[in-house]
């Protein structure tokens, strides 16, 4: 017989029926199977990932994308298996998969930081607390916000060196320059740094860093001649760079030779091929119309 405690002037009745307690536990077992799956499949992913990048040239990502592509999977979701299970190890991972107490995805990867020293902290702290549901035999699954909370990441914030460690990403690393090419105070801001100021005595950085954020507002126009230094401008200079830029990326179309459209039957592209040529012919018909004519000296007899 099950003993109930009873609150004094409360009531026994749980707020459920047997029946929908024995369907919820049903599909809670249910649940805690496929999740404790799903935690083996991703570390059996990241090993594969980590055969495939081993064995390819460094840096070379390309086979990589394409397993994404044949699983319907994104690029980053492979790399994130990939570089938890290398972080993991395998006796983090043998420990989780023999427990009988679920541990969600989302604790490994908190977890598993690229800091040695703080991954070391935050794993024992992971293993400490899945020891406890054992010998309490509750709860059947680990709290992933619970877990965050006593690590003292309250709110999701990160120590600022693990953030910094997330620059080796790519996509972290675009997304990250995208931000702050929004704000060119955000800019400006690093831009005052003494040591990025120390680095922009190098007037090729200079050039490229000022490059990087035109066109400049013209309210910051005047801090960033202060910060990067004042530029002389040639005009002409800057045309020419200006229409070879041009050049290459309309050079770009004739990458694609004959053989490329061997199998092409859209009229719009061949219609498009015909406009292109007359198009450019016209053009430079028109443009070489200013060409300067050569002066020819004539010699006296």
């Amino acid at each position: 017989m099950e003993n109930v405690w009873i609150e004094p002037a409360g009531t026994s009745d749980p707020g459920y029926t047997e029946d929908q307690l024995r369907r919820a536990r049903t599909f809670a077992e249910t649940d805690i199977r496929a999740s404790r799956a799903q935690l083996a499949s991703r570390f059996g992913l990241g090993d594969v990932c980590a055969e495939i990048t081993d064995s390819a040239p460094p840096g070379e990502a390309a086979a990589l994308k394409r397993l994404a592509q044949q699983l319907g999977y994104a690029t980053e979701t492979l790399e994130t298996y990939l570089r938890v299970t290398r972080l993991a190890g395998t006796a983090l991972r043998e420990r989780l998969l023999a427990s009988a107490i679920h541990v969600p995805w989302k604790c490994v990867t908190t977890a598993c930081v690229t800091d040695a020293q703080e991954r070391a902290r935050r794993i024992q702290l992971l293993t400490e607390r899945l020891s406890s549901a054992e010998r309490a035999g509750w709860p059947v699954s680990l709290d992933a916000l619970q877990f965050r909370l006593a690590l003292g990441l309250a709110g999701g914030t990160e120590p600022p060196a693990e953030i910094v460690a997330q620059l080796d990403r790519e996509e972290v690393r675009e997304a990250v320059l995208a931000e702050l090419t929004k704000s060119p105070a955000a800019v400006l801001a690093v831009l005052r740094e003494p040591t990025v100021r120390e680095v922009l005595k190098d007037q090729d950085v200079a050039r490229y860093v000022r490059a990087q954020m035109r066109p400049a507002p013209s309210a910051d126009e005047a801090l960033l001649d202060e910060l990067v230094g004042r530029e002389e401008r040639d005009p002409h200079a800057d045309w020419t760079i200006r229409y070879f830029g041009l050049v290459h990326k309309a050079r770009e179309i004739l990458l694609l030779g004959p053989e490329d459209f061997v199998d092409v039957n859209d009229p719009d592209v061949w219609e498009s091929v015909e406009s292109i040529r007359d198009s450019v012919s016209s053009w430079a018909d028109r443009v070489l119309q200013q060409r300067p004519r050569p002066i020819r000296l004539l010699t006296g007899k």
